[in-house]
This record gives structure tokens, sequence and C-alpha cells, in this order.
């Protein structure tokens, strides 16, 4: 086999022993020389149909035909869905389509993908570099730190990256593996060329501030900031999806917003700072052995993904890659 399709006995052992995934190239010619296509080849063994969980806790009113594109990922024994999030994630992103029946993987789909929570735009930056490097996909479920941390803490995806400050993570029920990802600044997004209002200003006078959800860290810091502003309350403000959603309301007229200093930078926004956020990847050890996961944890050594991150205005990349201990319980 090795001499037929022009590659080591080595790599021929690692791949039948589910250690190694082979590059582009050395796929295609395995598949060659056993006369079959190289998405049958590497297509995951048939096993019995695992459970199903929805990340959202109950399933949402499902189209009969073709189905509702969504997430999904095996993780453990239970295959993990959630709803795409946006349109453009619904055409790009959807590895399988759910209906009132089943859920079936898409064409090209990666059952054995790593299943990530987290808000940090950078996840997508993480998952073009660990596709490149290693051949192995990250499906990305879109939510704020606490949501991340609670289904970390559950066993419903592999990973979290998770912000705050180390006083005001959540806390998980179990051990987890930690490594820092990067750190950025929260702070109070401006129209662009105008004044940004301090948050003694901004309580003082109420002026109206574009948020985040309970449980996202940028929300967290915000609401500490009211309080040693000695607010008794925050001020109004609507609720946003995401960083980017805050400096787009900020953009078409929202007199501010709370967000992170890379998303307010990356969109022409004036900021002032609240407190410095410590981004976190966590990792369930129990998962360690997943060959997509432990290419995720490789990937934080990295010097080319330090060097991408470093090139974001805002990141704070001088302890990316180092472990952090378990908080000590007070």
């Amino acid at each position: 086999m090795a001499r037929s399709a022009g590659v080591s006995r080595q790599l021929i052992g690692a791949v039948e022993a589910g250690r190694h995934a082979p590059r582009v190239d050395a796929a295609l010619a395995l598949a060659r020389a056993l006369g079959v296509a190289v998405e049958d080849l590497f297509a995951p063994a048939v096993t019995d149909a695992p459970d199903v969980v929805w990340l959202s806790g109950r399933e949402p009113a499902l189209a009969t035909a073709p189905g509702l594109p969504v997430l999904a990922a095996r993780v453990g024994d239970r295959l993990v869905v959630t709803p795409s999030a946006g349109a453009q994630q619904w055409m790009a992103d959807a590895q399988a389509a759910a209906t009132d029946a089943e859920v079936s993987w898409m064409p090209g789909a990666d059952p054995d993908a790593a299943l990530i929570a987290g808000c940090d735009p950078a996840l997508g930056i993480i998952a073009a570099i660990l596709a490149r490097r290693s051949g192995r996909n990250l499906v990305i479920a879109h939510a704020s730190s606490t949501r991340s941390a609670e289904w970390l803490d559950a066993g419903l995806v592999h990973a979290a990256v998770v912000h705050g400050r180390p006083d005001e993570l959540p806390t998980m029920s179990r051990p987890v593996d930690r490594f820092v990802l990067t750190g950025w600044r929260v702070g109070l997004a401006g129209r662009p060329n105008g004044r940004v209002p301090t948050i003694e200003q901004v309580c003082e006078e109420q002026i109206p501030v574009v948020q985040r959800e309970t449980g996202a860290g940028t929300q967290t810091a915000f609401l500490s900031a009211v309080r040693r502003a000695g607010a008794a309350a925050p001020p109004p403000g609507p609720v946003a999806a995401s960083h980017l959603d805050v400096t787009s309301r900020v953009l078409h007229g929202a007199p501010v917003g709370v967000t992170m200093e890379p998303a307010a930078i990356s969109a022409g926004l004036p900021v002032h700072p609240l407190v410095e956020h410590t981004v976190g990847l966590w990792i369930d050890p129990e998962h360690r052995a997943h060959l997509a996961v432990a290419a995720l944890a490789d990937l934080m050594h990295d010097t080319v993904l330090r060097r991408r991150l470093a090139a974001i205005p805002g990141y704070d990349t001088a302890s990316t890659g180092a472990r952090l201990a378990e908080p000590v319980a007070s």
C-alpha cells in the first residue's frame, strides 16, 4: 500500500491507528491506490445512532424538508447540535440538516471536528489555522462566556473560550485544562470622531448604552464599572448579540456601547477602557485524546497563531499558550 500510494509505511500505520490525519495530497494518493473516493475512505465509522442533544435546551420548530441547517459535532457518545446563527453561517458553516425526524450530515461535513463555544471573533482565525496546519476542524457555537462554561461543564462541548477578570470567571464543578489565548480590554465605544463619555457620565446622565446579555464577560465588566461609579442601577439600552453587533449599532446611531476594544478599533470607534480581560481556552480533559482537540491544544504554542493574533489591534499575546492553574476555592 505504501509503495502504491507513494507514502511511508509509518504514515499508513498512523492513519490506520487513528493517530494521524494525512494531508490532502497523501489522502488523495491513498484513495487512488485503493480505487475509492477520498470521502468514503476517510468517512467516520458507522456506529449506532448517538443521542441528539440541542445546545439551546430544546428542539426548535423544524422544517420537514430539506431540514434546518445546523452546526453539529460528536461529543463523546452524543451528537450535539445548535441552529446556525445568522444568514452567513446558514449558507457556509452548516454541518448537518435537522428535521423533526432526524439529523443528517451534509456532504463534506466532519463529524469528528472539535466543538468549541465562545464569543471571541478570533475563533474564526483559530479554526482556519487549525485546518491548514493539522487537517482538523472546529465547529464554533457562538455564546457568552458564562453559557460557554456551562456547556463545557455539562460535557456538551469539547472546549470553550472564556474571558474575564480572574475573580469574575464562571465557576466549574470539575477541573478543566486552561490556556491563555490572548488578552484585551473591555471598554465603552463611542461614535466615530466623537467624544466617548466616561462611565460616570453614562450613569449620571442615563445615556443609553448598547449592552450584552447577562452572563457575557463584557456585560459583567460593565455592571462592575457601574457599581464602582456608585450608580444604583445600570443605564438603559438594547441588548446586542455579539461584540460586532455592538459596534454595528453604534455605527448606525447608538450613542455608546460596551464591547471589546479590538472590535471597536476595527470599526473605527474611539474607546474609553474599563478593565483588562484575560481570554482563556478551556478544554475538557476527558477529550484530550480526541484528535482535533489535541491539535487545538498544540496550536496554543504555535508561533503562526501568536503572530496572527498579535496583528489584530488591541490583542495582547504576551502570555498566549501559558497554562493557567485551577482557581482556588475561597
